[in-house]
């Protein structure tokens, strides 16, 4: 009989084909070819962000002339793939043709891949991944760690590093490195091993923007499934001849019957059972099961001989159970992908300033004090330590005379801590005086969270209960260092323009007088006041105020200034005990300037004598500034650099009469200097 499979002996089931990795010697063999491949990506942090796993059956005919037909593979473990039934049936498989099933997955991961990096290795504490912003290259430590999780070995590991154009990497034994790519292969990785690479490059940092560590990824092999599919068996039938001998011996009804099969297809098959039967019998000559011979291309295979009587013409009957030899190719690979960390970067921008330049001396003041931390960087800052001159010509100041905020956001005086120390810490030449130096710790409880773009202020009044005259102005320097993370790098700033503050010495001094002297007709006087400013500085709201009796009347008045300028005055007079006082409010008076009122009185009687109502000299009020009292920095080539009232720490050179443009290392504009001459006058009455 050719071409069939019958059934096993006995109406028993077919016993199943166990598949087997080993391809045989001689002949082809039905393929079951499995591959599941994993692509997977994980966040930063190594958790996965997205994972899919993919497979395929295949069932491959690799015979060149024969076809195979009745086949089925049995799968087991099927649950966590997406097919749909544990058995794949076919009709038939042409020669050199394959039937393809696909089928997604999901399944735990095989491989995992971690990054451990820390930005400050010397601190043996927690990693931390912020970067200072340093014009040195700055060393790190960076570690790969990889494990696997499933339950089998893992083979051909290749981890990739991508190489940013800020890292640089030394040279390895147990990497290599390409076209700025690390490279480390791993030959083998048993079950649960993890395997280490501890790296100690350095990042050269250019600008604030955050440096990427670089994409990591690794590519494995393995000889198992991700999903955990089991074929369990693969059973197919080809072209084969099965038939009876038999032989009637010396003595007539006796018979010598022999079961044969023949391979005729390029397969190797598998003889499993046989059993050869009498037509119209219900027992059979024979049956063997468990056979399990290969039978190679050509082959045949006879059963042992088996006597048989009958005096008829007997008819006889075989089955014949067999399949073709199956071969099992499973494999899994993947890739997973870990991407780039995003490693921020620590900078700050410090400014200082005074509300003004100057005070008095023993004179008690408050200056006004602000410090600006501008982050221009791209990593949040929440720990700032301050470390502030205070010059000797201030008082000690307390944590209540402190306010520090961030915007509009206040931060606590619990979250932070000062300490006052004798002398002046930053400034290497102390000639006026010892000083203390401010040192205040913000974010001793919790992060301030000083984000990319935000500015926090600290803000403090400085006492000057009695301060001395300065012969120069003091400069006032701070420093501040910044954090990110507890643990990690500390980068130090100054500020940008050091303060300068000074204490000068002004005394008020004027000079008043009064002449007296014959009008031009009878009866007539010229009276001449003058009110000279010979203070340090000008002087307000100056009054000049002069006494007439009541028989005399004020005919007229004019007020000059001994600079020339143009004088707007207001003159008023008022009656008070049987005099008449006279006030002429001139304003301000400058320095060296000589306000001298003329006016001519009359009365009706000759012989009155204006000397008896007497003088009654001047009254002014605060000192006016020789220049604005704006703040005040020391620039670079010992120029000064100006600020405005309204943003004491913004450095900007303006006129100090006008408050317009200046030429460089000037004090006033051109303007100025050309409209108002300073002219003094040395007449004294």
């Amino acid at each position: 009989m050719e071409g069939e499979d019958e059934e096993a002996p006995g109406g028993e089931a077919r016993p199943e084909t166990a598949l087997s990795t080993e391809y045989p010697s001689d002949g082809d063999a039905v393929i079951c070819k499995i591959r599941e491949h994993e692509e997977s990506i994980q966040a930063p942090d190594g958790k996965f962000e997205s994972r899919n796993v993919n497979g395929s059956v295949e069932i491959i005919n690799p015979s060149e002339i024969d076809r195979i037909w009745g086949v089925s593979l049995h799968l087991d473990q099927i649950d966590a793939t997406t097919l749909k039934e544990n058995t794949i049936k076919l009709r038939e498989i042409q020669p050199i043709s394959t039937h393809r099933t696909e089928y997604d997955a999901e399944h735990g991961p095989l491989l995992s891949i971690k990054e451990v990096l820390d930005t400050e290795p010397t601190r043996d504490e927690v990693p931390s991944l912020s970067l200072p912003y340093t014009s040195e290259p700055h060393a790190i430590k960076l570690t790969i760690e990889i494990e696997n999780l499933g339950s089998e070995p893992l083979s051909d590991i290749d981890i990739t590093r991508e190489i940013p154009p800020q890292w640089e990497f030394k040279p390895g034994l147990d990497y290599s490195i390409m076209d700025d790519m690390l490279i480390w292969r791993i030959p083998r990785l048993e079950i649960n091993q993890i395997m280490t690479l501890e790296l100690e490059p350095t990042i050269s940092i250019s600008s604030t923007e955050a440096v990427e560590s670089g994409e990591i990824v690794a590519k494995y092999q393995s000889p198992g499934l991700i999903s955990g599919l089991v074929p369990n068996s693969l059973r197919a039938s080809t072209r084969h001849i099965s038939y009876v001998t038999a032989t009637e011996g010396e003595r007539p009804g006796e018979w010598e019957c022999v079961c044969a099969f023949e391979n005729a297809s390029s397969f190797s098959l598998t003889l499993e059972a046989a059993s050869m039967e009498v037509v119209g019998k219900e027992e059979p000559l024979f049956t063997i099961t468990g056979i399990k011979e290969i039978l190679k291309p050509n082959h045949t295979w006879n059963s042992q001989p088996v006597p048989y009587s009958s005096n008829d013409r007997p008819r006889f009957t075989q089955r014949i159970q067999s399949s073709v030899v199956p071969n099992l190719d499973i494999a899994s690979s993947g890739s997973v992908v870990l991407r780039p960390k995003s490693l921020p970067i620590v900078d700050a921008r410090v400014e200082k300033g005074y509300d003004r330049s100057r005070i008095r001396s023993y004179t008690e003041d408050v200056v006004h004090t602000n410090i600006s931390i501008e982050n221009v960087g791209t990593s949040t800052i929440n720990l700032i330590r301050v470390v502030d001159d205070l010059p000797h010509i201030f008082d000690k100041i307390s944590m209540e005379s402190l306010s520090v905020s961030i915007n509009s956001r206040a931060i606590e005086h619990e979250n932070m801590r000062l300490d006052l120390v004798d002398g002046r810490n930053l400034t290497l030449e102390e000639v006026t005086g010892d000083g203390h130096t401010i040192q205040l710790l913000i974010g001793t409880r919790s992060p301030i969270s000083l984000h990319p773009g935000e500015v926090l202020n600290l803000r403090y009044s400085a006492d000057a209960s009695d301060p001395s005259a300065t012969l120069n102005p003091i400069g006032s320097p701070c420093r501040v260092d910044l954090s990110s993370e507890r643990h990690g790098p500390v980068i130090t700033r100054e500020c940008v323009k050091i303060p300068a503050i000074g204490v000068i010495t002004q005394r008020r001094e004027f000079k008043t007088g009064k002449s007296i002297f014959p009008g031009p007709e009878a009866g007539q006087h010229e009276i001449r006041l003058i009110f000279r400013n010979t203070s340090d500085t000008p002087l307000e709201d100056v009054v000049i105020l002069d006494s007439l009796s009541s028989n005399f009347e004020m005919v007229s008045s004019d007020v000059s200034s001994s600079i020339g300028r143009e004088l707007t005055f207001e003159h008023t007079s008022a009656s008070e005990e049987g005099s008449e006082i006279h006030r002429w409010s001139v304003g301000r008076v400058e320095r060296s300037e000589t306000i001298e009122v003329t006016a001519m009185i009359e009365s009706e009687d000759p012989t009155s004598d204006p000397e008896d109502s007497g003088s009654l000299g001047a009254e002014f009020g605060e000192e006016a500034e020789v220049e604005p009292n704006l703040p005040k920095w020391f620039g670079e080539d010992g120029e000064w650099i100006y600020g405005v009232q309204e943003d004491m720490v913004a450095p900007v050179p303006i006129c100090a009469i006008c408050g317009g443009d200046i030429p460089k290392g000037a004090l006033i504009c051109r303007s100025c200097a050309e409209s108002q001459p300073l002219v003094s006058s040395d007449e004294e009455e």
